[in-house]
């Protein structure tokens, strides 16, 4: 039975050295107390930390995973995604810590596999990417090179994969809306469901502890079908001293709208999209979505694209879906990204990455950094900014069309659209489409060998990644194909016999007819 204590008492359990598994949610009840632990006795020290997702806060405050950022207090991080923590990606630069990125999606399958006592997972997600070890091994900085790979390439059957290394957990840090007398959790106030089980699973069959936050207690039992987490695979239970401590999100105290105990009119969430190439390339990548698809929309400008699909009355013919476990509803952007408002049903992250891996997803829209003359794409790090893969690398190599969404170029651009065509005031002062990208996030050679039919689209013209490379396929009206592509490239694409101007109504103020 699980034993109620305050998160510096449970702290106090996690000795030096081990490995703690975060399933990273807003738990800032639990999360603090480590460093209040380590700077006042010195422990706990050389921890390896270890979680999927993205937690925020986007900046240098110390919240999420933050938190655990702190040379000494820990040594090694294996994430999914570190870019939201700007303290995690300054250790890792500065080499105060040994750092490892894996897919998101196989690290929190990867939990099933602990939790099995299996020695490792075989895939072939990551293959041609940067967490390829003939590349980079997902080792991100200089500190790790000399460490041990967690990937190794196999061949079974005659097809090469990829086989990730199994590792044992000794805690595990959970969390719930309700513990009842018997340390069973049920997650009705939660806003995504991750992979809390799959978490503890790992991490108790290893042999190690696991600790729950809570909102609340309950004196009777949670009836069974409610139960989220038995109460066998928990060990502690922390229960939230405030609502600021147990938020839905870190930018979001509370929404009843993310967990469907109240639905919302979601007319009144969108505001018009202002006529400009984020609203050019939107209206394309909307285009290549038809009824009834299973759509993921990657963070940044693809989350536009709802927006232009309501703007067009199809939002509603789209199941839309995120990576964290959420169906259906309407997704939030920016730095809320990750629950949905009104959402049609849960299931944990891990399985969500089930659903994909196997080809369920029918269209993704994401964003792009950097495109290279084999069509592969860097979402991943720019110069010394380190963002990791996340769930980037599962969602684009096994979706059976990828859109790949952004402008042009970056940085200083100013462009409209007037009568009907593209105006291109000033360029921006960054190329995108270049020679070699600076790390692969997404191999183009391993998606033209799937067969998938990969998109590039910018507010000026479209590519789409053939057989015998990236090849240009449509332009906009407006622009010059010498001037304001090729010219702007540091590669020479292949340019489509049958060249076509963008659909004109893209670039009419007025609604496409959708």
């Amino acid at each position: 039975m699980a034993q109620i204590v305050t998160a510096d008492e449970a702290v106090r359990l996690v000795p030096d050295g081990a490995t703690v598994l975060v399933v990273p949610m807003p738990s800032e009840e639990i999360y603090p107390a480590f460093y209040r632990a380590y700077e006042a006795t010195g422990s706990p020290k050389d921890l390896t930390v270890v979680w999927a997702a993205g937690l925020g806060p986007f900046s240098a405050e110390r919240k999420g995973m933050n938190h655990f950022a702190y040379p000494g207090m820990s040594k090694r991080f294996i994430a999914g995604h570190l870019g939201l923590n700007h303290e995690v990606i300054k250790m890792v630069v500065a080499n105060q810590v040994e750092a490892y990125n894996l897919p998101q999606g196989v690290m929190c399958q990867l939990y099933r596999n602990i939790a099995s006592g299996q020695p490792g997972m075989l895939t072939r997600v990551g293959l041609g990417t940067f967490i390829d070890p003939r590349l980079e091994g997902g080792k991100l900085n200089e500190r790790t090179r000399a460490c041990e790979d967690l990937v190794q390439v196999v061949t079974v059957d005659g097809v090469e994969m990829l086989y990730y290394k199994t590792f044992k957990c000794d805690v595990c840090l959970i969390r719930g809306t309700t513990a009842d007398p018997e340390g069973n959790i049920s997650s009705e106030n939660e806003a995504i469901p991750m992979e809390n089980l799959e978490g503890a699973m790992a991490t108790k069959n290893s042999g190690g502890i696991v600790i729950a936050q809570v909102e609340r207690l309950s004196d009777t039992p949670i009836k069974a079908h409610n139960v989220t987490i038995p109460g066998i695979f928990v060990d502690y239970v922390v229960v939230a001293t405030s609502r600021q401590t147990h938020p839905h999100t870190l930018f979001v105290e509370y929404d009843p709208s993310y967990t469907g105990e109240v639905r919302v009119d979601l007319e009144s969430q969108f505001k018009p999209l202002p006529m400009g190439a984020e609203k050019v390339l939107c209206r394309r990548a909307l285009l290549e979505l038809h009824k009834g698809y299973k759509v993921n929309l990657g963070v940044g400008i693809p989350m536009s694209i709802a927006t232009v699909a309501h703007e067009e009355g199809v939002l509603g013919s789209l199941i839309l879906n995120t990576e964290l476990g959420v169906l259906g509803g309407l997704p939030q952007a920016g730095k809320n990204f990750g629950p949905a408002q009104n959402p049609s049903a849960f299931m944990s992250q891990a399985r969500m990455f089930d659903f994909y891996d196997g080809g369920g997803l029918d269209a993704t829209c994401l964003g792009m950094a950097q495109v290279d003359q084999e069509g592969n794409v860097n979402a991943s790090k720019f110069g010394q900014r380190i963002a990791g893969a996340g769930g980037f690398i599962n969602i684009t190599q096994n979706t059976k069309e990828v859109v790949f969404c952004g402008e042009f170029t970056a940085s200083g651009s100013d462009i409209a659209v007037e009568n009907g065509k593209l105006q291109i005031r000033v360029d921006g002062k960054v190329t995108k489409f270049i020679e070699k990208v600076d790390q692969i996030t997404f191999s183009g050679r391993v998606a033209a060998a799937s067969g998938h039919k990969v998109l590039y689209v910018t507010e000026r013209c479209v590519f789409q990644l053939r057989p015998e490379g990236v090849v240009l396929t449509e332009i906009a009206p407006g622009v010059d194909l010498q001037k304001d592509i090729l010219d702007r490239m540091s590669f020479a694409p292949i340019i489509a016999p049958d060249l076509a101007v963008m659909d004109a109504r893209i670039f009419a103020d007025a609604p496409m007819g959708l």
